[in-house]
């Protein structure tokens, strides 16, 4: 059976095939895709290519079933046709890149198990107890676990709207992972630690994060056209609903945006070569930073726990913060009663009733 690693008989069964062979710490990897882009068929292991090889080809028939199975038409009655059929709508489409991945790659794994799934099973209401069982299999790894009912819902939600089933099976299905790092902030001294070890234009990066508590997709993307005489204003790309989000540019935000050089870049933030930031670029000049600095148990995300009490002191409101971050009021307040003063929110207040004042008169 060797000889499926061949690749001219593999050409041959599957046209379309799309095979990626890379390092890890163990040794290889190798994995297949039913074509360029479309669900893996195929994960494999080994500690040398004489063994990677060797399990590639005690694994391929299945690959090569399932590779048939994932080749019907996408007027196909089965999930994996109706995985195709969503991820060519505008509600796929519409998602931020970075969501359209992560979704992409959570439906792989779903398409792994229940791609040849007829549609029609998915309208029986037994079918939840089903695919929640399947979900509690990876609770090892409760977030990921969550994310595949997440993606399959996701399509279940769009096949009813379009008529494809009768309901979604999974609405509301209850979770396995609870995380709120809302209220974790980085203090003066962890920043202090991590600056150290900064260049410049990560420290830009860092200190935007800081004034803004913008997402880092939405932090890449500001551009100078954003920033107007006294708000910085942006559309965010994840939230409740389509908002504008309106940051009061406060001196110490107005220091970070004159001190950030203008390049021939429309976005705010460039690396050290000019060109913004790629996300892959930005998270590991942060984590190269963060593991010089010794720091451990916080991530970038977690400067907008700091960016919200700035906020607060400066005289945001509540209510505007959280629509502005996301988060629930709750969440916001939990933020305010345990990192600022109420004396730091009085004077907060007080500045932005007498810049209202001075605006009316």
């Amino acid at each position: 059976m060797t000889s499926l690693t061949n690749g001219l008989l593999t050409k041959r069964l599957m046209p379309k095939l799309h095979k990626v062979r890379v390092p890890t710490a163990a040794g290889r990897a190798e994995y297949w895709y039913a074509w360029r882009g479309g669900p893996r068929i195929l994960v494999a292991h080994g500690k040398s290519d004489a063994a990677l090889d060797a399990e590639v080809a005690r694994i391929a028939p299945r690959a090569i079933a399932r590779f048939h199975e994932m080749s019907k038409p996408e007027n196909g009655d089965h999930f994996s046709a109706l995985v195709v059929r969503y991820l060519k709508s505008p509600e796929y489409r519409g998602l931020a890149p970075r969501t359209q991945a992560d979704r992409r790659k959570f439906l792989d794994l779903c398409r792994e198990k229940w791609g040849t799934l007829p549609v029609a099973a998915l309208n029986s209401g037994k079918m939840r107890a089903v695919l929640i069982k399947w979900r509690n299999e990876f609770a090892d790894t409760p977030k990921s676990a969550d994310e595949r009912l997440t993606a399959m819902s996701a399509v279940l939600t769009w096949a009813h709207d379009n008529g494809e089933v009768e309901g979604n099976v999974l609405s509301n299905f209850p979770r396995i992972y609870h995380a709120d790092r809302s209220a974790i902030i980085w203090t003066p001294e962890d920043l202090d630690r991590l600056f150290a070890h900064c260049g410049q234009d990560l420290r830009d990066a860092i200190d935007l994060a800081l004034h803004t508590g913008a997402r880092v997709s939405d932090l890449r993307a500001l551009a100078w056209s954003n920033v107007g005489r006294s708000a910085l204003t942006y559309q965010p790309s994840k939230g409740r609903r389509k908002r504008t989000a309106i940051i009061p540019i406060t001196p110490q935000l107005r220091a970070v945006l004159d001190r950030i050089p203008r390049r021939k870049s429309t976005t705010i933030l460039t690396s050290s070569r000019g060109y913004p930031w790629t996300e892959a670029g930005l998270s590991t000049s942060f984590q190269k930073a963060k593991r010089a600095a010794g720091i451990t148990g916080l991530r970038f995300h977690d400067l907008r726990g700091t960016a919200a009490t700035n906020l607060i002191r400066a005289g945001m409101p509540l209510d505007d913060l959280a629509e502005i971050l996301g988060w629930t009021t709750a969440q916001v307040k939990e933020i305010a009663r345990r990192y600022v003063s109420s004396d730091a929110m009085a004077d907060g207040m007080l500045k932005r009733w007498e810049t209202a004042t001075r605006t009316e008169v």
